[in-house]
């Protein structure tokens, strides 16, 4: 189901702006809306019906997304006035700029648009946009309809009056279908939309599009919210709601034809909420709340083969899902054990309680403090490292291979109660983090096969903050683990080691302050900033060792396997850029514009989460070139 577009309309019992001399109301008869006081005056000072068209509201008091202000309003065929009294005549009326929000509204991000070479012969040439205005038949045309029209300020040259009123132009001439279905010659502007009609007499070959009209109708996407974007084998499943059953499990290929609902679970437009997709035995694992009980299941992307595995309480959620084998780990609370690890291989009986770690209705998952719990798992030795409490060791490394008789304590750690992170070094070694001192956090490598730590290094603690931990994003990349350390006054420094303390050093930034760590393709990517906290974009550590820059733009990168992804905000949408591989040029693929610029929440591999004007929130697609939406679920 889709609305029809408001323009964010508040009606409020204002005075109307009026001119200088007695108010004048007009009215049209064609629209059944009037217009006066400054209103009116604007519009027959700056070319009246054939450059504004109709009245189609009334004044009213509507909010401004760029401003993020309300302001008196009139919207118009072909135009939208909006009255400043803080400006000096004639620019306390401003004109929307209704031509770019028309093209935003199709994803054509006008700034990006391929400029052309030069000026051409017999043409206006405007450098700042890249676009020359021609005329079609000798001297009639774009060119001259845009010389001869122009905003009412003596102060201004004919150029800098036609700017005023039309803007300058975002597109090169194409053909397109306007909205009453004709396919002419069009050119975009900022505030209007130019249209060739060579059959009509020579005063009505260049038409203005009814922009005023036309964004006045458009409509919003509800959209289908994809959330939980998990890639199994070349498969993409995730849950949505195409308005018909509710938020449900679907899959897709990445093409319209074979995106699909894998089953309503809960028949009609109840929402089943599959959440916790992990992928494992060419499936994924989720869990859904049904009858006042949670639920672990399980699906191989066919009605059929989507299936309940088993049943846990109604406080019961199973949590913290990590692929294992053909199966996932998973920790439940079943009433008894409290919140203990679980082993699942997709059938009732293969689903058990691995150990009760911390002996009793006590949880062996370590509280974050507030409501939730952190559990850090780390593949190794083919089997899983995971973080577990209990009361007498407190917080502990242990290993699992699936099997409850092959599920031991690892660490021997000095006993602590904070929550920290795992990384593998290799086959043999974990780097972990935990307290060492009482205010301190060490940095240890652990011997996987006897437990046998080896202290590595130490940082204070943060005092005073929710999360008091120094250390984090601990991230392996060529047989070394990077990690993040913060000061107490919030200053962070990229530290690595091999294993070794003597070699657990401080990375030389070269006098770059560091914002945040991304690992993608065996290579590790730092966001930077300069030492007057000016952001620098995103470097990585060439073959020399040094810092090279891989993009100077502000991005939020995203891994993928075989490049990165960086998606750009803007005030109008986002723009995404990738590269052709490992440390390869970012290049523009694409834009998405929308009310707000909101990252991918739910992002994998080349699949993305992105919202649009015209759709809502869809699934999206990108092969590292292009960029377009997989299928519009909630029509």
């Amino acid at each position: 189901m889709k609305r029809w577009m408001l323009l964010g309309l508040i009606v409020a019992s204002l005075v109307l702006p009026q001119s200088s001399h007695a108010a004048e109301l007009q009215c049209f008869e064609q629209t059944g809306f009037c217009t006066d006081g400054r209103f009116l005056e604007y519009w027959r000072q700056n070319g009246g019906l054939e450059v504004f068209g109709y009245p189609l509201t009334t004044i009213e008091t509507v909010y401004n997304n760029d401003s993020e202000m309300h302001f008196l309003t009139q919207q118009f065929e072909r135009a939208r006035f909006e009255f400043h009294p803080e400006l000096a005549a004639p620019y306390d009326m401003l004109l929307g700029r209704l031509g770019d929000d028309l093209l935003r509204y199709r994803n054509i991000d006008s700034a990006l648009l391929p400029r052309e070479a030069g000026p051409k012969q017999g043409c206006l040439w405007f450098e700042t946009t890249g676009h020359n205005v021609c005329n079609q038949d000798n001297e009639l045309g774009f060119m001259a309809y845009w010389q001869t029209h122009g905003l009412n300020d003596p102060k201004l040259d004919a150029f800098g009056r036609s700017l005023q009123l039309f803007g300058y132009p975002l597109t090169e001439p194409a053909m397109e279908t306007n909205a009453n279905g004709d396919t002419v010659l069009t050119q975009h502007f900022e505030r209007a939309r130019f249209e060739w009609h060579p059959n009509q007499p020579d005063q009505f070959k260049v038409l203005l599009g009814l922009v005023g009209k036309e964004t006045q109708q458009l409509v919003y996407g509800e959209g289908s919210s994809p959330f939980e974007l998990t890639l199994v084998d070349d498969t993409l499943f995730f849950s949505a709601d195409d308005g018909v059953h509710g938020q449900e499990l679907w899959v897709s290929d990445g093409t319209e034809s074979d995106t699909r609902l894998v089953k309503d679970i809960v028949v009609g437009e109840e929402s089943t909420w599959p959440t916790q997709l992990e992928p494992a035995n060419h499936g994924v694992f989720f869990v859904v709340n049904q009858q006042a009980a949670y639920q672990l299941w399980f699906s191989d992307g066919t009605e059929v083969g989507t299936r309940i595995v088993k049943e846990f309480g109604a406080k019961a959620k199973p949590t913290n899902l990590k692929t294992l084998g053909n199966g996932v780990i998973f920790w439940a609370d079943d009433g008894v054990h409290g919140l203990e690890p679980w082993y699942s291989n997709g059938t009732e009986t293969g689903t058990y309680l691995l150990r009760d770690l911390n002996p009793g209705i006590e949880a062996s998952a370590i509280s974050d403090g507030y409501i939730n719990y952190w559990i850090d798992y780390t593949p190794i030795d083919n089997g899983m490292a995971f973080i577990a409490y209990d009361s007498q060791n407190g917080a502990q490394i242990w290993w699992t291979n699936g099997e409850k008789n092959g599920t031991r304590l690892v660490s021997r750690l000095a006993k602590s109660f904070g929550r920290f992170e795992l990384e593998r070094l290799d086959d043999l070694h974990l780097i972990a983090t935990s307290g060492h001192l009482e205010y301190e956090m060490g940095v240890w490598n652990i011997n996987l096969a006897n437990g046998d730590p080896q202290f590595l290094a130490s940082y204070p603690f943060i005092v005073t903050t929710r999360n008091p931990n120094p250390v984090s994003q601990l991230t392996q990349v060529g047989g070394m683990v990077y990690y993040m350390s913060k000061t107490q006054n919030g200053e962070l420094s990229l530290w690595r080691t091999n294993g070794h303390q003597d070699q657990t050093t401080l990375v030389d930034l070269q006098g770059y302050k560091l914002r945040n760590i991304l690992a993608s393709s065996k290579q590790l990517y730092l966001e930077l900033s300069t030492s007057e906290d000016v952001k620098a974009g995103w470097w990585y550590f060439d073959a020399n060792n040094s810092l090279s820059q891989l993009t100077a733009l502000d991005l939020r990168l995203y891994a993928a396997e075989d490049r990165v992804f960086g998606w750009e905000s803007l005030a109008a949408g986002l723009r995404l850029y990738s590269n052709d591989g490992r440390n390869q040029p970012l290049r523009y693929r694409g834009s998405v514009m929308g009310k707000s610029a909101t990252f991918p929440y739910s992002t994998h591999e080349h699949f993305f989460d992105l919202s649009d004007f015209q759709h809502g929130k869809e699934l999206w697609y990108s092969d590292g070139s292009t960029l377009r939406m997989v299928k519009d679920i909630h029509p």
